[in-house]
């Protein structure tokens, strides 16, 4: 994935007239294709959920996040990634959350289309609110899982699409219509700081596991710089 230099979205989005998202107060679910989607994306606006009723549902365990690795095999990170993910968790006040990890293949989810969208339709069916990765992320893992959550959310709930990787390969001037029905979420300096520590979570993602190039870490400056300052916005 081409990273672009600067993605300066921080700026732009403080200083736009968007509207503020407003969510419904039960039954929220939120989705992510891999441990440590949904707090680059929401995470600021999950601690503010904090006391209230989430259920998060995981596609993968992120496992092949460092597919040639010589210090950890797949297994191994599928278990590092879970640890990491209820250590954020909690970190963001959901101390014993609800999470459902579906444990379908990662990096080969839009093969297991099929057993996503029947795991998603029941695990749906009574949400008033869906947090789901935006379709149109650039990462094929996130584009399924958002496309199967517009095709399966009842048809009464909320949908709330939140980009990750988009911030990062383009820039404001090129925003053209993926931005369209785009909301902010609240802003609290003490939920935003909340999220910056949750992050420092996923060690395996940050920090390299090794000195070894295929052991470099997957979440870049630009998107880090972005999930750390930008203010936090969904798409309706």
């Amino acid at each position: 994935m081409r990273q672009h230099p600067a993605a300066p979205w921080s700026e732009v989005l403080r200083g736009a007239n968007l509207p503020r998202a407003a969510a419904p107060s039960d039954q929220v679910v939120v989705l992510s294709a891999h441990p440590d989607d949904e707090v680059l994306g929401v995470g600021a606006w999950l601690a503010g959920r904090a006391g209230h009723p989430v259920r998060f549902v995981v596609a993968t365990d992120g496992e092949r996040s460092h597919p040639d690795s010589p210090t950890l095999t797949p297994d191994q990170l599928r278990t590092v990634r879970r640890a990491e993910l209820a250590e954020a968790l909690a970190v963001l006040g959901h101390e014993r959350p609800d999470v459902t990890h579906l444990g379908l293949r990662d990096a080969a989810l839009p093969q297991d289309v099929a057993p996503l969208r029947d795991r998603l339709t029941t695990l749906l069916a009574d949400a008033a609110l869906v947090v789901a990765p935006f379709e149109d992320d650039g990462h094929a893992d996130h584009d399924v899982v958002g496309r199967v959550a517009r095709e399966v959310a009842p048809a009464g709930a909320t949908l709330w699409r939140y980009p990750v990787w988009r911030w990062t390969v383009t820039t404001p001037s090129a925003q053209a219509s993926w931005l369209r029905g785009a909301a902010l979420l609240p802003y609290d300096a003490a939920a935003h700081a909340c999220k910056a520590t949750a992050l420092r979570c996923f060690r395996s993602q940050l920090q390299p596991l090794s000195p070894h190039p295929a052991d470099a870490p997957v979440v870049t400056e630009a998107l880090l710089a972005h999930a750390l300052h930008a203010p936090e916005v969904v798409l309706t």
